[in-house]
Formats: C-alpha cells, sequence, structure tokens
C-alpha cells in the first residue's frame, strides 16, 4: 500500500521578524505565506468561553511506508509531488520563565525537523512561536492570534497539561490541527479528545503502565505525591491503578501544590507513611526540589520511582543526587539507542544536551508537515483523514530506536515504544558527547503499555 491509502490501524537561521504580539517570533518567513489554513477558517473562528481554568504548570529518507489516497513511493512522499508547496506553522509554548527550557528546546526540535523536511521535499515551511507564559488564557489568545492574524496552518506546542487542554477545546471548535507537543495528561486522549487534535508523546497511562511491573516488583506498598493539577492526577490515578491491578498497595498519596517551594511536608508525610518505597509524581524543575527533600530528609534510600522521567531535570543536580532513581518511565532520551545523528545535531544546534523535548518538537513538525504533503492540503479535516491510522515511517522511527509507531485512529494518541530507565553509578555517568546519566532498563512496544481507546472515555 502507498503511503497516501494507509490506514491499517483503525532554520536555522532567523531571516526577519514580524511582530503580532509582542512575544511572536517569526524563525523564518516565506515569500508568500500559505494561507489555506486560513481560508478553511473563514467564518467558523469562534470566541473563547472566557473561562481562564487552572494556570497548570506547567533527517532521513524518504519511506514512511503507508497508504493515504494519492500517488506515493510508499513513504511519507508523492513521487508527482504535491498541491502544498509551504506549510506556515504556529508554537505556542514556554519560551520564558521556569518552563523555558522545555519549550525551547521543542523549538530547537522542530527547527530541525524543518531542515530536514525542506531538504527531503520542494516545500518551504515558516515556524511562529509565541509564549504561553504557562497561562491557559494568554495561550489562548496568543494560539488565536497565530491563527487569525498570522495566517499559520496548524498549531504545536505546549509545555503545561492544561495550558494543552485549553488549545485543544479552541483547536477543535475552530477546525484547526494541533499538536499538544510535550503535554502527557490523559484527559488529551481522553474524556478532553479532539476531532483534530494528535498527541505527539506518549500518554500518563502509557508512562504508568511502563513502570508498573518495576514498581511492583520493588516493593508491595506505595506512597505517592504528585502535583495538583491535571497532569499529576491523571498521573496518580494511572500510577496507582497500576499498581492495585497487579495486587498491591497504595497507602497514601498527597496533592502537592504546583508548583511549590517547599516540599518538605509532603516528604515527612511519606516518611511518616512507613511506606518502603515512594512514587514522585512532580512536574518540571520541581521535581528537583522534591528531590533534594528526600535527600535532606535522609529517606533517599526508599525505593524511588518517577512515571516521566526528563534527564534535563536531574542534570541540573550533582550526579550524587541524581544516582537515587531507581525506576522511571521516560518517552525518549540520550541513553535510547536510537537517533545518534539527530543527538549530536541537537548538541550543535542547540543550547542544551539532547532530551525527549527535542525530539517532540521535531515529531510534531515532522508528523503534521508530511500529513499536509499526503492529504495535499492544510485544511484541519484533510490532515486530520491522513494521520488517522497512519503507521509512520519517516526518520522519528529510528530515532525512536524502531518499534510499531502508528496514530490511533479512535483517540488521536501517537503509540509508540516508551522505555524504563534507572540511574548508573554516578562513575559510569556519562558528560561527553552529551550527557547520559540513565540507563535504559526496559523497551515496552506501545500497543502493550495504551490503554484500549473504549478505556479512555475518548468518543470521536
Amino acid at each position: 500500500m502507498t503511503d497516501n491509502e494507509n490506514h491499517t490501524h483503525g532554520r536555522g537561521q532567523q531571516s526577519s521578524t514580524v511582530r503580532l504580539s509582542d512575544a511572536v517570533t517569526r524563525r523564518r518567513v516565506l515569500g508568500s505565506v500559505g494561507a489555506a489554513g486560513f481560508t478553511g477558517l473563514a467564518g467558523c473562528i469562534g470566541g473563547d468561553d472566557g473561562d481562564d481554568g487552572d494556570d497548570g504548570e506547567d533527517g532521513g529518507d524518504s519511506s514512511d511506508g503507508e497508504d493515504g489516497g494519492d500517488s506515493s513511493d510508499g513513504g511519507d512522499t508523492t513521487e508527482g509531488g504535491s498541491a502544498v508547496d509551504s506549510v506556515s506553522i504556529g508554537m505556542v509554548t514556554s519560551t520564558s520563565g521556569p518552563f523555558a527550557v522545555f519549550g525551547n528546546a521543542a523549538i530547537t526540535g522542530a527547527e530541525l525537523a524543518i531542515e530536514d523536511l525542506e531538504s527531503e521535499f520542494d516545500v518551504e515551511i515558516d515556524l511562529s512561536t509565541d509564549d504561553s507564559q504557562l497561562e491557559p488564557g494568554t495561550a489562548l489568545e496568543r494560539g488565536r492570534a497565530l491563527v487569525t492574524e498570522g495566517d499559520v496552518d496548524y498549531l504545536m506546542g505546549a509545555v503545561s497539561s492544561s495550558v494543552a487542554l485549553r488549545l485543544a477545546g479552541w483547536a477543535t471548535d475552530n477546525e484547526v490541527a494541533y499538536f499538544p507537543t510535550g503535554s502527557h495528561s490523559d484527559a488529551l486522549t481522553g474524556g478532553e479528545c479532539g476531532q483534530y487534535v494528535f498527541r505527539p508523546s506518549a500518554s500518563n497511562s502509557m508512562l504508568a503502565n511502563s513502570i508498573s511491573s518495576g514498581m511492583v516488583e520493588a516493593s508491595d506498598e506505595w506512597f505517592l505525591m504528585y502535583s495538583d493539577y491535571t497532569w499529576g492526577q491523571t498521573a496518580a490515578d494511572a500510577v496507582q491503578g497500576a499498581i492495585e491491578d497487579a495486587g498491591n498497595t497504595v497507602v497514601g498519596r498527597e496533592a502537592v501544590p504546583f508548583p511549590s517551594d517547599d516540599y518538605a511536608q509532603y516528604v515527612n508525610r511519606a516518611e511518616a507513611s512507613g511506606a518502603p518505597a515512594i512514587g514522585v509524581l512532580i512536574a518540571g524543575l520541581d521535581l528537583r526540589k522534591a528531590s533534594s527533600q528526600i535527600i535532606a530528609s535522609g529517606i533517599q534510600d526508599r525505593t524511588l520511582a518517577m512515571h516521566q522521567l526528563e534527564d534535563f531535570v536531574f542534570w541540573g543536580m550533582d550526579k550524587d543526587a541524581a544516582s537515587i532513581l531507581d525506576v522511571a518511565g521516560q518517552v525518549w532520551g540520550p541513553a535510547v539507542d536510537g537517533g545518534e545523528d539527530f543527538k549530536q545535531r541537537v548538541t550543535e544546534n542547540g543550547d542544551m544536551d539532547p532530551y525527549v523535548r527535542h525530539l517532540l518538537g521535531y515529531i510534531s513538525v515532522d508528523q503534521g508537515v508530511r500529513a499536509a504533503l499526503r492529504a495535499e492540503s492544510t485544511a484541519a479535516p484533510d490532515m486530520r483523514d491522513a494521520l488517522e491510522g497512519h503507521e509512520v515511517a519517516s526518520p522519528i522511527v529510528d530515532m525512536k530506536g524502531g518499534g510499531d509507531m502508528y496514530w490511533r485512529e479512535g483517540d488521536h494518541q501517537l503509540i509508540q515504544p516508551t522505555y524504563t530507565v534507572t540511574s548508573r553509578p554516578t562513575e559510569e555517568m556519562a558528560d561527553d558527547p552529551y550527557k547520559e546519566w540513565f540507563s535504559v532498563e526496559n523497551e515496552f512496544a506501545g500497543d502493550d503499555v495504551a490503554r484500549s481507546v473504549d478505556e479512555t472515555g475518548c468518543s470521536l
């Protein structure tokens, strides 16, 4: 089957600047802006409901072997060319404040994907970014401006799950394709899934199911600390469900305000519970604070698990402190056996060592642009049809170390491999050519850790 027909599973340098708002930066500017997505939106752009919600927290070959419609060579290509010769992407993410390191890493990954796609295809790609400031209302205002004033064809971005949910709701209501680049809340591919929303990262459930066997083997009893917003809430529910399904016990769980400057009282409650193992489900850089408090309390010898490891968080600690982690789930990281060229390019082009946020930015551009080329359209319904059931064979498969990857039709989750990792001994933590402080223990097929569509509560 050809890539355009498959439904088997269900830059560089900134050349100039255009101001849409104070924080918008066009990374590259096309000679003529592709406005197909904007034209399709005529008459359907609506207003927000005014509810700001919670603040939350937050190159390869040309084969992408699927079918989807038009003439193709079996990959994410169209041999005879495509009606789409330019794609304009809007990215709303954290570019300031405590989560800027996550948002800026995703931008670097997105820019590398643009280089590769423009080399592979006869297409010009424009990336415009804006700062969410970690506020759902601000993110919505700026995402809407990128579409209605900046004429972008599709949206990506968000570090915070609360921000992603707000953007996802608006994108669905207004027929705009949206890739929530760095959000893991189960709600996005669960009860609040959307017709035009496609999650490129693993869900909390996928990560929880990845670490559950290790947690069950490590201890019969667990205490859970979690960030008190949608990401942490769905993570705690998923981890507790996995532990209890195996017959083990969660002796207590503590919701922690996010962000927080003092984790001592919550660590003390974990210690007082008597549980020999602690699940630390804390978001972003706050995980450093929580880990430091665990060390200060002297309970780091208890089994410690984290469902979502982002290497960068621990790189801000010394190696002895980073060595406390026993088991963690991961979407991708420098220890994964794949994407060596990509990792080196991140090191050369970015301001930090490669980690998961770089890959998520790359995936969101790679898959969005390829979908538009297969569909020969940047209209959201056409991109949706090109993505649903699409079995991925672009360079991101090799970056992930191989394994099946596809966009599940029923909930728009990117089914993909996940991993469990553990801290290396301090003497084995590598710093060159980039930091590798953790090692992969196990790899899981996406189908083995993802909830069934019926379990998600998604109805598309």
